[in-house]
């Protein structure tokens, strides 16, 4: 069971990546082009929460189902967990303002602060788990 769960979070991980690549540019370039907000800048804007949610959630369930808080190094038992959950939850926040936003260029704007914010989260806390930035 726990294989299945490790290969399905390592796996979703490329959806997540290109979903965050796909928001990010399609904000960038709205709000460098003066677009208007329109239903895929909507149906992207909350695609990357959703897809953030299932892979905390995978990961969630990996981690219990591995009792990974057992384990002495910090970095694969709380680090990790604690960085996803900061960017899964700073993607939220984003998508709220996004929401409550009306003026285009002010969407764009908040969504790609916000998504490049989660996204720089999850890198690290991506990095600090694979050992590229320093011990773990």
């Amino acid at each position: 069971m726990t294989t299945f769960l490790f290969h399905a979070h390592s796996g979703w991980r490329y959806v997540v990546i290109v979903v965050a690549i796909a928001v990010i540019a399609k904000f960038l370039f709205g709000l460098l082009g003066n677009s208007k907000w329109g239903q895929w800048d909507q149906r992207l804007g909350a695609a990357l929460p959703i897809t953030l949610d299932i892979q905390l959630l995978l990961g969630l369930v990996l981690w219990i189902a591995r009792q990974q808080w057992l384990i002495q190094a910090p970095a694969r038992t709380w680090e990790h967990p604690v960085m996803m959950i900061l960017a899964v939850a700073v993607a939220h926040v984003t998508w709220i303002r996004v929401k409550k936003t009306t003026e285009s260029s002010a969407r764009f704007r908040t969504g790609l602060i916000g998504y490049v914010g989660a996204g720089l989260l999850l890198t690290v806390g991506i990095m600090r788990i694979t050992g590229m930035m320093g011990p773990v």
